[in-house]
């Protein structure tokens, strides 16, 4: 059975929801309550892609999915159109991509990234990927599945 990896949900602005997961196999589908489940698109995305984070969110045109894949690239996807490659310019080299948020800020779209040093990045098309404050928050506490703590700043 191709069981659900990664599941999330949204509402449109017009009050409908949606589901969206990506199953074992790397392959996303949408749900709209009352219709059967319907496979995305997956053109434009590297042959073998392994998707490791997926989020979507609503911009004024539509519906937007964003994933980071294994390979710590960041691809962008509008229903009708191919999957595109997002810049990942800024971010640290050899660190990898834990969780990635997408919303939509005055109808522009913004990424949020946690990454496996415990720093969090932000970005905005046509700028570079830039660290976000972490002051305030207890260094002691401050973990990722796979970074123990942050280091000294």
């Amino acid at each position: 059975m191709n069981k659900i990896k990664i599941f999330t949900a949204y509402a449109r602005p017009d009050g409908d929801t949606r589901y969206v997961v990506v199953l074992e196999d790397n392959t996303v589908w949408w749900f709209a309550p009352g219709y059967p489940w319907q496979a995305s698109s997956m053109a434009g995305l590297p042959e073998g892609a392994v998707i490791k984070t997926f989020s979507a969110y609503i911009k004024s045109d539509g519906t937007r999915y964003v994933i980071a894949l294994e390979d710590n690239t960041v691809w962008w996807f509008a229903p009708g159109y191919p999957w595109q490659a997002s810049s990942i310019e800024g971010l640290p080299k050899g660190l990898s991509i834990m969780q990635l948020v997408a919303y939509n800020k005055e109808n522009d779209t913004r990424y949020v990234a946690t990454l496996s040093d415990g720093t969090l990045w932000w970005f905005a098309p046509g700028y570079p990927w830039q660290p976000s404050s972490l002051e305030g928050l207890p260094k002691e506490r401050i973990t990722t599945s796979s970074s123990p703590s942050l280091p000294e700043m």
